[in-house]
């Protein structure tokens, strides 16, 4: 006679194999997240990376350059807003974090690992894994290499003095890329707030001028290679960058049109 299956047994495995399933499911799906997140990742632990960091109260942009093994703090006055901070420094923002429970008076360290704690809470355009890149980099810094300068009633020249040493990016000065800026606007003085922020960056300006003739697209133009200076401006600024190799005054041209007027980070 034959022997008739154990109902349990069958059930049993059968919740084996779903468990399995679900476990190889959530193990996919956690991998992909894990990948999404290191893709997203800003933070390189190579070169210059500045964010500003804000707390409802007051704020401060801090200047990672991981090549140099040092960091330059600026600490802004309580009224700045998180987006007025670069063109006030005339340097590009990278990042930025905000978050009511950030207390700036802390040491950098203790910062980035109390955000890292509060991430949950914080608005950020950083992920996880930069905030854990970054603290572990600040944690090697010794604290002499940390400058902090407080801009509050600072003159014009004074800031820019101090901006300037402390914020260039060492792989733009290696590329010695000689840059003209040509402003095809009709807002005056925006070729000579770009070529600010281009010389706190480490770019060799060597020509601003103005074009009568509006253009309603900007773009970054390079003669030769695709350098990682022009990759950087590009970044920053958010124009294409085009070969064209019939400009022979310089090895990149930046030229302003209107398309990018209203958001210029300058």
């Amino acid at each position: 006679m034959k022997k008739k299956d154990d109902p349990s047994v069958s059930n049993t495995k059968i919740a084996i194999v779903f468990f399995v399933l679900l476990i190889f499911i959530v193990g996919i799906s956690l991998i992909f997240k894990i990948i999404t997140v290191i893709k997203n990742s800003q933070f390189d632990d190579s070169k210059r990376f500045t964010l500003s960091v804000a707390n409802g109260r007051n704020i401060e942009v801090i200047s990672l350059s991981p090549g140099s093994k040092d960091i330059a703090i600026f600490k802004l006055n309580d009224g700045t807003k998180p987006e007025e901070a670069g063109p006030l420094l005339e340097i590009p923002i990278d990042g930025f974090i905000a978050g009511v429970s950030l207390d700036l008076n802390k040491k950098i360290d203790s910062l980035f690992v109390n955000a890292i704690y509060n991430y949950s809470s914080l608005k950020t355009n950083l992920t996880i894994i930069d905030l854990l890149k970054i603290a572990l980099f600040v944690r090697v810094v010794p604290e002499s290499s940390i400058n902090v300068k407080t801009v509050r009633g600072t003159s014009r020249l004074e800031l820019d003095r101090t901006v300037d040493h402390l914020v260039s990016d060492a792989f733009i000065e290696k590329d010695k890329q000689t840059i003209q800026i040509i402003n095809a606007t009709n807002v005056s003085g925006l070729g000579n707030r770009l070529a600010k922020l281009v010389t706190n960056m480490g770019g060799d300006v060597i020509i601003v001028a103005t074009e009568n003739n509006l253009r309603k697209k900007s773009t970054i133009s390079y003669i030769d290679k695709k350098t990682y200076t022009v990759e950087r401006l590009q970044k920053v600024l958010g124009y294409e960058a085009v070969k064209d190799a019939n400009n022979a005054v310089s090895d990149i041209t930046i030229i302003i049109g209107e398309d990018k007027v209203n958001s210029a980070p300058f």
